[in-house]
């Protein structure tokens, strides 16, 4: 009989932190969503290239669907417009990615700003201050950016 309650409050215990890492996964992926839309919308506009990179990235790193997709960025526009700046987000980036996760973030923040052709002065004022809020090393930081900008614009 002990261990039937034993295992009956192991299996609660273990969905309590698979629901856990559920909703932090879920988390993250608002929190990276946020990030990409906040950059690329910094100038007031949000071109269908701009977009349509977005989605592509984010299918692409989270395996989503384009229906999945879409909830996400809905999601995250609503997000974004109940916070008051990009804290919250970066900080949640920061206790759940690796250094390296944060360049590859970093990455997509630059594709997406280039995927138009163009890097408008408020995007890069916005990417810059995510070099700040995800304590990142500036010399990485732009080598990222000129990868990024002679892939793109080749």
């Amino acid at each position: 009989m002990l261990d039937l309650f034993k295992r009956i409050f192991e299996a609660d215990h273990e969905s309590g932190d698979q629901r856990d890492k559920t909703d932090k996964r879920g988390k993250l992926k608002v929190a990276t969503c946020v990030v990409l839309l906040e950059t690329v919308t910094a100038d007031s506009i949000l071109s269908d290239q701009e977009l349509n990179k977005i989605i592509e990235l984010l299918k692409t790193k989270y395996d989503m669907t384009d229906d999945q997709v879409k909830e996400l960025i809905e999601t995250s526009k609503k997000e974004r417009e109940n916070s008051t700046d990009l804290w919250y987000f970066s900080n949640l980036i920061n206790e759940n990615l690796s250094i390296d996760e944060k360049y590859d973030l970093m990455e997509m923040i630059w594709e997406v700003i280039y995927s138009d052709g163009t890097l408008d002065k408020y995007e890069n004022y916005i990417a810059h201050k995510l070099l700040n809020l995800l304590n990142l090393d500036r010399s990485k930081f732009i080598q990222l950016k000129l990868k990024v900008k002679e892939k793109t614009l080749t």
